[in-house]
């Protein structure tokens, strides 16, 4: 794998621990390219030549995820609207193999050590 490929894996891997897509997509964070593009600042032909790279090692997919409208039933069961629906979200996401890969595995147990290491901070 090429240097440009483990930094974009990389990349998609932050996202998915991050707690900016957790909240869409706890399961399942789709990656647009745009946003790959702008986290690492490299050009789109560049990340966009890396994904494929990952494609082909079956480590990302294609996909996409839709974002519906959340609605709440209060207490006289009458619906409530919380959150308007959004056009579907397209990008990249892991695929199985990504998640039982050693670099997923690094990369989760850092962000588990940071958040352990956040919540016994003494303020």
């Amino acid at each position: 794998m090429t240097e440009d490929a483990i930094k974009v894996l990389r990349c998609i891997m932050s996202c998915e621990i991050s707690l900016y897509t957790a909240c869409y997509a706890p399961d399942e964070a789709v990656v647009p390219i745009s946003n790959i593009v702008s986290l690492l600042k490299w050009t789109k032909y560049r990340v966009r030549k890396a994904l494929k790279e990952l494609r082909g090692l079956e480590l990302i997919e294609y996909t996409s995820q839709g974002c519906p409208a959340i609605v709440s039933y209060g207490a006289e069961s009458y619906p409530e609207l919380i959150d308007e629906a959004r056009p579907p979200i397209n990008g990249y996401a892991l695929t199985k193999k990504a998640f039982e890969s050693e670099l997923w595995k690094e990369r989760y147990s850092e962000w588990s050590k940071s958040m352990e290491e956040w919540a016994n901070m003494e303020v």
